[in-house]
């Protein structure tokens, strides 16, 4: 082998540039999907996270914490909160949710992995809408 075959491109390695372009495209790929499936509501406290309004009460009181009694009767129940007319049941799954949707009726309201439970006859549509609403767009931008 004479020296101009090391110095010959036809013999040179070929470039690394390509290998990492096919390397960072993979891994952008990767983190934008499993970014796709984080739940910015996953933590979201159903006595904390919703206002008064979405428990139909007046601004100066409170839901009460029903996460002991509630989720204790409700596979997959992570956290409760009520008043006199509406509960939030805040599940570890949508499938879970969705039972528990599916067993309330026409009582009940699903946003993600969150229950809303209508416990008043007398709550009127525009009430349901509402508070619907309000849950649906409250730190919104889960999968579901």
């Amino acid at each position: 082998m004479t020296s101009s075959a090391v110095t010959d491109p036809r013999w040179a390695a070929p470039p690394k540039r390509p290998v990492v372009a096919v390397f960072l495209s993979v891994a952008s790929v990767l983190i934008v999907t499993s970014c796709a499936y984080l739940d910015p509501r996953g933590s979201l406290d159903p006595l904390s996270g919703f206002g008064p309004e979405v428990y139909l009460l007046a601004p100066s009181e409170r839901p009460r914490d029903v996460t002991a009694d509630v989720c204790r009767e409700r596979p997959g129940c992570e956290k409760a909160a009520e008043s006199e007319r509406v509960r939030v049941t805040r599940f570890g799954t949508v499938a879970a949710a969705q039972n528990e949707t599916y067993a309330l009726g026409a009582a009940g309201f699903r946003s993600d992995r969150f229950v809303v439970e209508f416990r008043d006859p007398a709550t009127t549509r525009d009430e349901w809408a509402m508070v619907a609403s309000m849950v649906e767009h409250t730190a919104t931008g889960s999968p579901d």
